[in-house]
């Protein structure tokens, strides 16, 4: 998508784009562990990366750019777990983990689309406490698409992160 320049994209922000394409920060995104209720580490606040490395995990195949980040935060601590199972697909990681046999790393922000399903729960990551900034990308060149710059300027004015914070906690929760 960002290949050719044509479509505004979301994407992890990197300052190289910068050269070529307007940015506008939205999130931060982080991680959490998806786990089935009776696993030890879901009645915890937190769990770390090295204790989620030694699960049965399943997560994004390597071809995936989230599954390369959670390889590079996993290098990082010396660790490099071994999946059981492997897909292209998010949605494909919350119905395996609510199959009851694996647990898997997800960003925060998928939880917004899928909530947290019955029997599973979400425990943030920490050690390291690790984020990284996604955003929407356009292409830097004029005069641009009528939609494109309509879509920039609107994510320019609208709090994303506090969005999906509420979304996360809403009112009376």
């Amino acid at each position: 998508m960002l290949g050719d320049g044509a479509d505004p994209a979301q994407a992890r922000l990197d300052p190289r784009l910068a050269e070529s394409f307007h940015t506008v920060a939205l999130y931060e995104e982080r991680y959490v562990l998806l786990t089935g209720v009776a696993d030890k580490l879901a009645r915890r606040p937190t769990t770390t990366w090295t204790e989620a490395s030694r699960l049965p995990l399943c997560l994004l195949t390597t071809s995936m750019q989230g599954r390369r980040v959670l390889d590079d935060v996993f290098a990082g601590l010396g660790l490099r777990p071994t999946p059981r199972v492997e897909t292209d697909s998010v949605a494909s990681l919350f119905a395996h983990v609510r199959a009851g046999r694996w647990a898997s790393i997800v960003p925060y922000a998928w939880l917004h689309v899928f909530g947290v399903p019955h029997g599973m729960q979400a425990v943030p990551l920490v050690e390291p406490d690790h984020s990284a900034p996604i955003g929407l990308v356009a292409a830097a060149r004029e005069p641009g698409s009528v939609i494109a710059r309509a879509l920039v300027e609107t994510a320019r004015r609208t709090d994303t992160a506090a969005v999906l914070e509420r979304l996360a906690h809403p009112p009376g929760s």
